[in-house]
């Protein structure tokens, strides 16, 4: 993803939510990679297929999935038509890239849990201290960021761009952007727009 293009996770895409027929079912006989897949959703609560696999027959793995009742599936409707499935059920599309965008952070940095988020807090993970992330999508307002993190030990904000009120959050933080969420290396960056750290996924 080039700085100039759109996240996948952005509401700027103007996707249209379709959700595939859902009706549970206790699992069976599972492979080693349908249990991982299961986990991780379990976690996360969402992921794209390209997020989860490369090959087209783990998609159809998915997609069987889908059909037999273990998971949620939904399609981002766009530009570009995006597979989802999930753990938990979605009607609100907002909600969904914001966990969708989260999920890619889960995938770069591999906490070793994921803690559920409240408020503001979309969820929290485990690295070598617990930390808050905070997500940021097109539309919301940057300068509420502040008066959230400000009563926060430390914080990760997941946003699609760097905004001047970011200057004003005193915490320690660390930012990702979504461009750089999808390239090999992750680059954090401080309030102010500095490059802070790079980890390689």
């Amino acid at each position: 993803m080039s700085s100039g293009e759109i996240s996948p996770f952005s509401p700027l895409q103007n996707y249209k939510l379709k959700a595939y027929p859902f009706s549970p079912h206790p699992p069976g006989h599972l492979s080693d990679w349908e249990k991982h897949v299961l986990d991780f959703l379990s976690a996360v609560k969402a992921a794209t297929y390209f997020q989860l696999c490369d090959h087209t027959r783990q998609k159809k793995k998915l997609n069987a999935m889908s059909r037999a009742g273990l998971v949620h599936k939904y399609q981002l409707q766009g530009q570009r038509n995006i597979n989802v499935v999930s753990s938990v059920g979605f009607d609100n599309l907002d909600r969904l890239l914001r966990t969708l965008v989260f999920t890619q952070l889960a995938l770069k940095l591999k906490p070793k849990d994921i803690l559920p988020g409240s408020n503001h807090i979309h969820a929290h993970i485990v690295l070598n201290n617990i930390f808050p992330v905070l997500v940021l999508r097109h539309g919301d307002d940057p300068g509420m960021v502040p008066f959230i993190t400000n009563r926060l030990e430390r914080v990760i904000i997941l946003s699609e761009t760097i905004y001047p009120e970011f200057n004003k959050i005193k915490t320690p933080c660390r930012i990702c952007l979504d461009q750089d969420l999808l390239k090999d290396e992750l680059t954090f960056y401080l309030p102010d727009g500095r490059r802070d750290a790079v980890a390689r996924s």
